[in-house]
């Protein structure tokens, strides 16, 4: 009889094949060897299944569908994995060599936790890591090595506190819950998660060794209203199985549909004549600055200096990452004296 994986690495990919490789190495390269990697390819269009096809490790396992999206293609994989634990890994994502260990090694000496996730840190396309931006960030764990999570952690926040590619859980636990339910288009993670916080307990560790690639006008962004919507869909839904022992799906109702979003006029930016302040863009630009991505940097610079020259906010929130506090405080310290 094959011996089956102790652990089922779970990544779906669909049109992935920019960063697919390094994803892929990142769990080959795990120090922890017994596990199965069932990479899901949901109708990719590019050449993702060739380079999955590259590699004659027999820990891969490739399945290959007509795009379902991503929470059927998880339950798809759910349903053929083989390991007593579930990790998810997205496909573009990078995970440490010690994750698996880390997380295999908890989960085996706490057996009242049904899942364990960890601190992830952002990178950018180029590869390049700030370690300083973290999720959840350092004042999320209050010092202490573990988090415990609550209902309240879900609903107080407007960020999840799990990382989804970070998740590693029992698999039985999950198969007995019904998996990810697809009648949440997003946010299908936080509704299963809260859905198993109601019967296990979710620990967070307050070690950093997942690194997710951030995109510039990622998903997060273009359906900001859309998981909006659904994570407040989640949260009453956890509120009614805590008081009633049902939700409207477990009842058969349909899911309440994202109300129209308000269409806003876009600004015409090159009739702003330098007097835009671009907050949009200071998140991002004190990312790629800790990371040291200096291409990006750049770039992202000369439009916020495009759009919003004549705004002293500006030239401070450029500055602000490259020279810090101290020496800002001091450049306004000089500034008042000479006035």
């Amino acid at each position: 009889m094959e011996k089956q994986p102790f652990v089922s690495v779970l990544m779906p990919v669909y049109n992935g094949r920019d960063y697919l490789r390094p994803a892929i190495e990142s769990i080959l390269n795990q120090t922890f060897k017994d596990f199965e990697l069932l990479i899901i390819n949901d109708g990719s269009k590019d050449d993702s299944q060739e380079i999955i096809n590259s590699y004659s490790d027999p820990r891969i396992v490739s399945v290959i569908q007509e795009n379902q999206g991503v929470a059927r293609s998880l339950n798809n994989g759910l349903k053929i994995a083989r390991g007593k634990y579930v990790r998810r890994h997205d496909a573009d994502d990078i995970s440490t060599a010690d994750s698996l260990q880390i997380q295999v090694d908890f989960l085996e000496s706490h057996p009242d936790y049904v899942m364990v996730c960890n601190q992830q840190a952002f990178m950018t396309l180029n590869g390049f890591i700030a370690h300083k931006y973290r999720v959840p960030n350092n004042k999320f764990f209050e010092g202490k090595p573990l988090k415990d999570l609550s209902f309240d952690d879900f609903a107080t926040d407007r960020s999840s506190p799990v990382v989804h590619g970070t998740a590693c859980f029992r698999k039985q636990d999950v198969l007995d819950l019904g998996c990810y339910r697809t009648e949440f288009i997003v946010s299908e993670d936080n509704d299963l998660w809260l859905r198993l916080l109601e019967k296990h307990k979710i620990g967070v560790l307050n070690v950093c060794n997942y690194y997710m690639r951030i995109h510039p006008g990622s998903a997060t962004h273009r359906h900001a209203h859309k998981i909006q919507h659904f994570r407040n869909l989640l949260v009453e839904y956890s509120l009614q199985r805590r008081k009633t022992g049902t939700d409207p799906i477990m009842r058969g109702e349909p899911v309440p549909p994202p109300p129209p979003e308000k269409v806003v006029e876009s600004i015409d930016l090159p009739k702003a004549n330098g007097s835009l302040f671009r907050e949009d863009l200071r998140y991002m630009y004190g990312l790629v600055s800790n990371a040291g991505d200096k291409s990006v940097r750049n770039k992202i610079a000369r439009e916020i200096i495009h759009d919003g020259w004549k705004d002293s906010r500006t030239w401070k929130m450029l500055l602000f990452p490259v020279l810090g506090e101290k020496w800002i405080a001091a450049g306004v310290s000089v500034k008042k004296m000479f006035r």
